[in-house]
Order: structure tokens, then sequence, then C-alpha cells
């Protein structure tokens, strides 16, 4: 029986993304994909999906998703979002079945930004250029290369397997820390004393933030250049930070530009990227220079932290503390001994 999620309410900002079309910068075609690559994983594995199947990326409001079809194996991972199926709460990073009928509701993101909701069998709409992912400018890929609204119906693949009651148990990850950062393809149009006020700054995210860039504001002077801000166009990297003519940061994402001619004085690490796009407006950003031996160093812990995560999915048994599973299960085996005197007593306690 063919699957389908349709789309009852939408927030804003949804589309279907993947891991992106790599290879194409030249004829101008960024890589685009999830802004959260590691949320993408994370729930790619509590479905059991193949990587290169899509999901669908929230930007701080969710909507309301109705299964159709034959039952599907769902996941909330990325930012924490309220979600809640016939008024009973979903946990993220753990995941669960609808039957057909049964209706998901996911509002808006008590944390971070963006959130992805992985369905096993992936939406099965047709790749463009190796990928499925929405690039929402250009108006290709994705569903109708465009944001999905009321009453779309997402095709879904054929699942591998059912994967409910998977949960991903993961160290809680440090907020405000810094965002590490290598000093950017044009950081010597800037002088000393103006790249060590860009990382004394505290910048703060602005409200102009979506799959292209992230505009970041502060208090403090515009950064300037003597040269002034204008470099030789040049290929545009994912995290990249262009300092514009007004001389505030824009951090360049998933969807940016393939070339741009304002100088970049930093790019974001590859292993803080997922850190960053998670910052809300309104969070607080600092940034610290490495060198590219610690960039480097960072993404190869990051790759093994990501190949690592399958020994970190655990099967949901169930409420451990319900009485009938209790009963249900041999706790004690083995011979107890008993405490034969005091002293032993002591020894014991």
């Amino acid at each position: 029986m063919i699957s389908a999620l349709k789309i009852l309410r939408a927030g804003p900002y949804i589309s279907v993304q993947d891991e992106g079309r790599s290879g194409w910068l030249r004829s101008g075609v960024s890589q685009g994909g999830a802004m959260d690559g590691r949320a993408l994983e994370e729930g790619r594995l509590l479905v059991g999906n193949e990587r290169g199947l899509a999901a669908l990326e929230m930007l701080g409001l969710g909507g309301r998703f109705e299964v159709m079809g034959s039952p599907l194996t769902l996941a909330l991972s990325g930012a924490s979002f309220a979600a809640k199926v016939e008024g009973k709460a979903i946990d993220p990073l753990t995941s669960f079945t609808l039957q057909p009928g049964q209706v998901l509701e996911i509002g808006s993101a008590k944390s971070g930004n963006y959130g992805t909701l992985s369905i096993s069998g992936g939406i099965d709409v047709k790749p463009v250029l190796g990928s499925r992912s929405t690039h929402i400018r250009a108006g290709f890929g994705g569903f109708e290369g465009r944001l999905l609204k009321r009453g779309d119906v997402l095709p879904i693949g054929e699942a591998a397997g059912q994967s409910r009651g998977l949960s991903l148990v993961l160290e809680k990850r440090l907020a405000n820390e810094k965002i590490r950062i290598i000093w950017g393809a044009q950081a010597s149009l800037f002088d000393e004393n103006e790249l060590q006020r860009f990382i004394d700054t505290k910048f703060e995210v602005t409200h102009e933030i979506d799959r292209m860039g992230a505009c970041l504001a502060t208090d403090a002077a515009p950064i300037h250049s003597e040269q002034g801000l204008v470099a030789i166009s040049g290929a545009i990297a994912l995290g990249d930070i262009q300092v514009a003519g007004g001389g505030r940061p824009v951090v360049l994402l998933a969807d940016r530009q393939p070339t741009g001619g304002y100088p970049r004085i930093g790019t974001i690490i590859a292993a803080d990227l997922a850190d960053f796009v998670q910052r809300p407006a309104g969070a607080s950003v600092e940034f610290c220079p490495v060198s590219e031996e610690e960039a480097i160093k960072a993404y190869h812990k990051m790759h093994i932290e990501q190949m690592m995560l399958p020994e970190q999915l655990v099967r949901d048994f169930g409420d451990p503390y319900d009485s009938h599973r209790l009963l249900s299960k041999n706790l004690i085996s083995g011979a107890v001994g008993s405490i034969r005197n005091a002293s032993d007593k002591d020894r014991f306690s």
C-alpha cells in the first residue's frame, strides 16, 4: 500500500531536504541540503533510513501532518519542538509509529531553530541534480521546488524496516560556547586591530535568518577595512562570514550564493556549523579563531562521533517502573546469602 503524509497545516518555512547536491558549484549551484546535518543523520538512524533519503525541515514552527495509506515511523531531531499525537506528547530523538488517519501536531520551537522530521522510507520526490533537497530561491528540487503548504500530499518511499521505539541517548550539548572559525579568504584586508575587535565582539543573531544566511548585529562600531569592503569575486564556502558594505557580518549558509565580492573575514569550521544554525534570534555569538590543523582535528572528531551514533541507539521498552512490566520480569537470580552476625551486617551496610 502506498504511504503518504498530508499537510493539514504548515508553518511558514517547511521544506524537503537531504544531504544536498555536491559537485555543481562550478555551474552556479550551491550544495544546499539540511541546515543541521547532525539532526538529519540522527533522524535517519532513528527511522532506519539509508543515506540520501529526504526528510522535512522546519524553521521555528511546525504544522499538522496526517498519515495516509499505511503506518509510518517518524522521529523528531534538531531543535526542540513541542509535538503531540492525540494529546500525547512526543519525545524528541525517539521514533514512533502512526497509523493511517492519525495526526501529528508540531508546535513552535522551544529551543533552537531548525527541526527535522524524518519518516521511514523518506519523502519520495524526484531527485534534481542528484538530490531531493529544495533550493527555494532557485525554485527546483524537493516538492515542486517550493516551501510546503496546506493540502500538499507527500509520497513516502518503501521503508526498509520498522524502527519504532528507538531512542538516541546523547550527551547534553554545551550552550553559549564560542563558535570556532578559521580566518577567511580576505582576512588580510582587515588590519590586526580590526581582526582582534572582531573576535572580541559579542554579536547577536538577528531575525534576518533563513537558509541563505544569518545577519549578525552588535552595538559596537561596524567592522571596517581601510581598503574598503570590496574584494575580487570568488567561490563562497559554507559558513563563510562576509562583511557587507555596512560593516555588518553575515554568515552564509546552505542556500548561499555561489560567488560573492564582499570580503570574507572568517569561516565557521564544519564541526561548529550545527551549533551555529541552532542559535535562535536574540542569541549571542562570539567567535574564536583556530588553526587549520585544529579545524581538521575537530572535523575528524565530529566524523567519529557520527560513526558512533548507531551504538547510542537504545530501544524503548516502555515505562521501567510500570508494575505489570516489573511483575513479568525475573529481577533477581542466583543465590542470596543471609547476614550471619552483626559484624557482617556492618560490613555490608
